[in-house]
């Protein structure tokens, strides 16, 4: 069983090769590394220049903007019957490999989506701020447990650790490009992965984590702050928001119900706790959903 990795990357030619060094430093190698590469200049090329020319990358420079678009390239050029994506800036652990190939071999689930656990790295810290624990997903960092399991209730993969197979990449036509990080955006609704997922587990397959399938991400100092918090909070809010019109278009009083729940509650909540971080969460998702489903407005 054949496995392909694609990466994403823009303007993050100081992080990329540490990534790939890392998947080649893995117990088994990759059928092939598909880096799509939507930087404002030529330094990640500049970069990764001996990998591309050793065989060990292949590197595509895109004009256009949007993680989504990315990995739809990249899914697309690969020819591996897995497809494994990870981030820029994150690093895998020595077993990544051989455990997605193990997991997808596993007669144990009808396996449509697999993701596994992420290790925040601090590679500085600040000592005068701490990210409130129900808030760490937002790093990314994710640990279910030490189950091999399918993912409970809304929970689903996260986009740096995300395996699927090849021909259902193709069944469901990839991730939604209206979705995800895009710098040629003045909004920014997230979820691309998590869409995806859910539309996979709708038509029946399984979403598994698989806690030996490890990946590290670092956590920088910018993300370490209030002000970091409240902003990806109200684009957390937006994004949940975003997706619930998205999957009850064909019911709009859903999200009406959604917005009359959401308002009373942030009401609530700034009237008796001001300072509690799910305001901004609130906040956000009551924009998304006047925007996008009571005033119908388009994701430009």
């Amino acid at each position: 069983m054949e496995i392909s990795i694609v990466i994403p990357t823009a303007n993050r030619h100081d992080k990329i090769l540490r990534a790939i060094e890392k998947i080649y430093e893995n117990t088994i190698q990759p059928h092939e590394v598909i880096v799509v590469d939507q930087s404002q200049d030529d330094a990640t090329a500049a970069v990764l220049a001996a990998v591309i020319k050793q065989g060990k990358v292949k590197y595509i420079k895109d004009e256009g903007t949007g993680i989504s678009r990315s990995k739809n390239i990249g899914w697309k050029l690969a020819s591996g019957a897995i497809v494994a994506f990870t981030d820029d800036d994150a690093w895998v652990e020595s077993t990544w490999l051989e455990t997605i190939i193990s997991s997808f071999k596993s007669q144990q689930f009808k396996i449509g989506v697999l993701g596994g656990k992420i290790v925040p790295v601090y590679e500085e810290k600040d000592l005068n701020w701490t990210f409130p624990e129900r808030w760490t997903y937002l790093l990314p960092a994710s640990d279910h447990g030490d189950s091999f399991d399918p993912y409970e209730g809304h929970s689903t993969p996260p986009g740096v650790n995300f395996s699927m197979h090849r021909s259902l990449l193709e069944k469901f036509s990839g991730f939604d490009e209206r979705l995800g990080v895009n710098n040629g955006r003045s909004i920014q609704i997230f979820g691309e992965d998590a869409d995806l997922a859910s539309r996979v587990k709708q038509a029946g397959y399984d979403l598994i984590y698989n806690p030996n399938c490890i990946v590290y991400h670092p956590v920088p100092l910018s993300r370490q702050s209030q002000a970091f918090l409240n902003k990806r909070l109200m684009q957390e809010g937006m994004t949940y928001a975003y997706l619930q019109i998205k999957n009850t278009s064909s019911q709009p009083w859903k999200y009406f119900v959604s917005l009359i729940k959401s308002s009373l509650r942030y009401l609530y909540l700034k009237l008796t706790k001001p300072s509690d971080d799910e305001v901004h969460y609130l906040y956000g998702k009551i924009i998304a959903l006047l925007k996008f489903g009571v005033f119908q407005m388009q994701l430009l």
